[in-house]
């Protein structure tokens, strides 16, 4: 499980996709509407990376009306793969607020001194869940941890 920090409802929007920095490769393959194995709703991602050290990563879920949520932590390291992750929609009494529509996904890798390393954006396939509950504190635990995908995923 890797913890980050989630803004919900930020003002500011995304990055525009551009093309990767020399020495990365990114490939958003899919982002999609679940539920984790206890049958809590979730988002899962999934994508081919190969990174280099140092970059933050964020991501931005974004609905027909704006960004719903914003998660950013990390520090990248060498890696090349496929990497596999969800996180919850819902957590005790709290959910993402998710009006009727399309929604996007957009995964950033961030260098502190250099801007954007590389900007992904990719529908999420799927239809957003009904989900009930008060909309997420600033400490929830909604969109905040990323957590492993079950084998097969």
């Amino acid at each position: 499980m890797s913890r980050g920090v989630v803004a919900y409802d930020p003002p500011d929007q995304p990055p525009a996709p551009q093309d990767v920095a020399s020495g990365w490769e990114v490939e958003l393959g899919n982002a999609r509407f679940t539920e984790l194995e206890n049958g809590t709703p979730a988002l899962i991602v999934v994508l081919q990376l190969k990174a280099r050290d140092g970059a933050g990563m964020e991501l931005w879920l974004e609905s027909p009306a704006g960004v719903v949520a914003r998660w950013t932590g990390g520090s990248s390291r060498v890696l090349e793969g496929t990497v596999c992750f969800q996180l919850r929609l819902v957590d005790k009494g709290e959910a993402l607020q998710l009006p009727k529509g399309d929604y996007f996904l957009t995964l950033v890798f961030r260098d502190p001194a250099h801007g954007p390393m590389a900007v992904r954006r990719e529908k999420v396939t799927s239809f957003a869940p009904k989900l009930s509950g008060t909309p997420p504190a600033g400490d929830s635990a909604v969109f905040r941890d990323l957590l492993g995908c079950p084998r097969g995923s």
